[in-house]
């Protein structure tokens, strides 16, 4: 190098390194919020979610004689998910005051745990220029787990009692540690196996699994058939037991009662609360561009680039499961069209596309003007969202509000019903039925409302509560409920901020 670029060269590493710091420093302000923000929540003793109450009847359930009960009589509990989020949630539960502060700390810690496994996956996939690892590729790769904690969509799910976050981590936990083992059969062995728990905590988490087996199978087909031999054999037996201890009501409602319509206006509820993450949304299929080159570039000059010979190296071989992960993970975003839909369908594209991203900063770093525009758009997008999404303090008022609403409820001589399930909980009062599923089951003729309309019309409930106006029926009731419910209960008292009570005549 001549002695007039030379000082070119020291100023753009100049320019990288404060850029690679400020990005870390915003993302590290960014992290540091939404820790508070799940300490702030753990402590709160009221719903942050509508779908935190049912699964907190569920937990209580499991295991139990009525968890994956079959039939429709009431009380009807469906219960979605299979039980392993639960069976944490119990255990958790021993060391926690309730069963939604252990909850909402076991969705808290999968959420934080992802930081980890999102770094560790940048630096097996990244290409070090030599045998050992520049400081900017694991400054980058936690920078990159930071990221994934700091999107809206994340960190908001790691907030609720949801069985989301900790299937998302186990899925990621089984992706490194069979793309880190290199093949090996210990090692893929123990990454679906990873896969298969994350499963059985939501049964729709699918693509880590498969882009694990599938790139294995390419690169080391024995080693590929012999680990998914024995997590296939794992899965299959622990469903034959919960098939058996539920006489067959497992598979009956995790999937036949897992019902949903299509909602092609639910596109915008979706994504646009998820705006101020879209500088990164937009990143991720640019860097799974860039690193899909990266993997069908020729072995040597002169070569045509093919998949197979190319999949001999760990880190792209890394590479090609977190771009088959991604693909297919982009697919499963079709579900976001589900009645009902939230952000939680965005999880497991976002927590990968992070980490295409910083294995995509790994690459630009040859390139500092490609890399300090990458990283510049970066740290613009992490300006503008807030650093805490949950208040330092509850208000004063609407707890007082909601503690009077549990004593209502607690001293009631009948069943409350209720879209608010964690108020009933709290109270000590079970849930007599989650007015969304049903609503959603019976508008697909798989559950019979009589049974409700009967019991709403001869007055078997204290009284009722919504979470919505009350003008008209909405998405968790049906025409009939809300009609029954209005001419049973016609009195209307407003209890609080979206609470109102459906009394009684007299």
């Amino acid at each position: 190098m001549n002695s007039r670029a030379e000082p070119v060269h020291r100023h753009k590493r100049l320019v990288t390194i404060v850029l690679l710091g400020a990005l870390m420093a915003f993302l590290m302000i960014h992290a540091l919020g939404a820790i508070l923000d799940f300490t702030v929540a753990i402590r709160d003793p009221y719903e942050l979610d509508y779908g935190e109450g049912i699964v907190w009847q569920q937990a209580a359930l499991i295991p139990g004689p009525r968890m994956y009960a079959a039939g429709a009589n009431l009380p009807f509990i469906a219960f979605h998910y299979p039980p392993l989020f639960y069976l944490v949630v119990r255990a958790v539960a021993t060391v926690m005051p309730d069963l939604l502060s252990a909850g909402r700390l076991v969705s808290a810690t999968a959420a934080v745990s992802i930081v980890p496994l999102v770094a560790a996956l940048v630096l097996v996939a990244a290409r070090p220029s030599s045998g050992r690892r520049p400081f900017a590729i694991v400054a980058i790769s936690i920078a990159t787990g930071l990221l994934a904690l700091s999107l809206h969509a994340i960190r908001t799910w790691g907030l609720f009692m949801r069985v989301d976050m900790i299937a998302i981590a186990l899925g990621l936990a089984g992706v490194a540690i069979a793309a880190w083992s290199d093949g090996k059969l210990w090692g893929t062995t123990c990454g679906l196996l990873l896969c298969v728990a994350s499963v059985y905590c939501k049964q729709t988490q699918l693509p880590a699994g498969l882009a694990v087996f599938i790139v294995m199978l390419l690169r080391r087909p024995r080693t590929a058939i012999g680990a998914a031999t024995i997590a296939a054999a794992s899965g299959l037996a622990v469903l034959g037991v919960l098939q058996w201890l539920t006489l067959g009501g497992f598979l009956d409602n995790i999937i036949g009662y897992n019902v949903n319509r299509f909602a092609w206006d639910n596109l915008p509820d979706v994504f646009w609360p998820e705006r101020t993450s879209f500088p990164f949304m937009l990143l991720m299929p640019v860097a799974a561009y860039s690193i899909l080159r990266s993997v069908l570039a020729p072995a040597s000059e002169g070569a045509r680039g093919i998949l197979h010979p190319r999949l001999e190296d760990r880190a792209t071989a890394a590479r090609a499961m977190l771009l088959l992960h991604f693909a297919l993970a982009s697919l499963m975003l079709a579900t976001v069209f589900k009645s009902g839909g939230n952000c939680n369908y965005l999880l497991d594209w976002l927590c990968v596309g992070s980490v295409l991203i910083g294995v995509w900063l790994c690459d630009l770093m040859s390139t500092e003007r490609h890399f300090a525009a990458v990283v510049g758009l970066m740290i613009l997008g992490l300006m503008f969202p807030p650093v805490r999404q949950m208040p330092d303090e509850f208000s004063t008022a609407e707890l007082d509000g909601q503690a009077a609403l549990v004593r209502r409820i607690a001293e009631a001589k009948r069943p409350v019903a209720s879209e608010n399930m964690t108020l009933l909980m709290r109270a000590g009062k079970p849930v007599i039925f989650e007015p969304a599923i049903v609503t959603e089951l019976a508008s697909v003729g798989r559950w019979n409302e009589q049974p409700l309309v009967h019991m709403i019309d001869s007055g078997g409930f204290a009284f009722m509560i919504t979470t919505d106006d009350v003008h008209g029926a909405t998405s968790r009731r049906t025409p009939a409920v809300d009609a029954a419910m209005r001419q049973a209960y016609p009195r209307v008292e407003q209890a609080g901020p979206a609470l109102w009570l459906h009394l009684p005549p007299h």
